[in-house]
């Protein structure tokens, strides 16, 4: 019965260490539970406006960039233990991200990208070492008759993240994975200012620990609507549906007999961004994203989610100021919450989760900046034991190429 609910405790919070965990690359991801990203999440960590705008602006073929940072700071429950026994410290962090830009003849274009970001606690053993790693590549072709763009897309995703064991203090939960994924996608005009698109994808995703519960495959069928209007303003609305097929996981019938466990999800999400002020020094983005799971067994895993998010940006001068909340919420149709001696209490599993975030930036020449970010995350719940509050500040200095 512990293993059961170990794991389920880490199923639960697993998509929320990836909402709220690590730091950059994680803000694209949080926008989806389950931790895929969205094409305008990498193009605006890749280019800031969108891949057309950097092709219409980039005069050469290659185009390479280079971002080291380094920092360090405090971190209060980073293992989001939900006892009395919450662990804190300092940490230091860094983080490397880099991409290469070429552009073919005939509209073609291609693309390399890789991040990587680790932290280290040296105060807490069992995070001596953790990590996100990305690692991306693209290739387009744009019809210059039509404007139709087809293409595909690779993509490498490994993190290392560690949870609270009450059993094992030393060491933790530790969640190690590898997911690996293509996608094959094409987009069209369809008015002014709108372009609609279509993604089918495959992915495999592998973990280090309990691999015969948590491996799956995954496929995904995605619809995709964009508008850009004149004036800095774009609105993106999708739809999709996802299936996992779990190597080991079994479900379990209401006459008892098993099956090999699988799920469907459904869902939708719109995001928008508007800016605005003088030299567009402003800038808000807003999203928003449903998501109903359904396993093919008791219901055990069936669940509606609702996240959203909210990012306002200023800059004034060689500042740089943001302020963004993120929260969502999980509401299971049969999952039963249990008391401390494993019997029901007759209420189903619900779980909510907010973020906020402030960051200061201080560009200090072309190459350099200086950078401070205040964290503050919790997850509430009618099941304590994934009841959890922590808090982390960093700072550190920022080089770009």
């Amino acid at each position: 019965m512990l293993t059961l609910s170990m794991h389920s405790r880490f199923v639960a919070l697993l998509p929320m260490a990836i909402f709220m965990g690590l730091s950059t690359p994680v803000d694209l991801i949080h926008a989806q539970e389950d931790g895929n990203f969205t094409d305008e999440m990498l193009e605006e960590l890749l280019f800031g406006k969108g891949l057309e705008e950097v092709v219409e602006k980039k005069p050469s073929q290659w185009s390479k960039t280079l971002n080291l940072s380094i920092g360090g700071g405090h971190g209060e429950n980073p293992l989001q233990s939900p006892g009395a026994n919450i662990q804190e410290g300092g940490f230091a962090t860094a983080s490397v991200d880099t991409f290469l830009l070429r552009m073919g003849k005939n509209g073609g274009v291609f693309y390399v990208y890789l991040y990587g970001e680790g932290f280290r606690y040296p105060d807490i053993p069992a995070l001596d070492l953790t990590g996100i790693a990305l690692a991306q590549a693209e290739y387009s072709m744009r019809s210059p008759t039509t404007g139709n763009v087809r293409g595909i897309r690779f993509r490498h995703t490994y993190y290392d993240m560690v949870f609270d064991d009450p059993d094992n203090p030393k060491t933790g939960y530790p969640i190690q994975s590898n997911k690996s994924e293509i996608r094959p996608f094409v987009t069209f005009p369809i008015g002014e200012g709108l372009t609609g698109g279509f993604e089918v994808s495959a992915a495999r995703d592998t973990y280090a620990s309990n691999p015969e519960l948590y491996n799956y495959h995954e496929k995904e069928f995605r619809s995709i609507v964009k508008w850009k209007g004149d004036e800095d303003v774009s609105v993106n609305f999708s739809m999709y549906s996802r299936w996992k097929d779990y190597d080991g996981r079994q479900g379990f019938m209401n006459d008892g007999t098993s099956v090999d466990s699988k799920t469907r999800t459904v869902g939708t999400g719109i995001s928008g961004t508007r800016k605005f002020g003088k030299g567009d020094d402003w800038e808000v983005n807003l999203s928003a994203y449903f998501n109903k799971t359904t396993d093919n067994a008791n219901g055990y895993y069936d669940y509606e989610s609702l996240s959203g998010s909210l990012k306002v940006t200023r800059e004034i001068g060689p500042w740089t100021l943001s302020a963004s909340v993120n929260g969502s919420g999980s509401s299971y149709d049969s999952r039963p919450v249990l008391d401390e001696n494993w019997n029901p209490t007759g209420e189903f599993f619900q779980r909510n989760g907010l973020s906020t975030e402030f960051e200061a930036d201080r560009k200090i020449n072309e190459k350099w900046n200086l950078f401070a970010k205040w964290k503050k995350e919790r997850d509430d719940s009618n099941d304590s034991g994934y009841e959890y509050e922590a808090t982390m500040f960093s700072a550190g200095i920022k080089w770009s190429h």
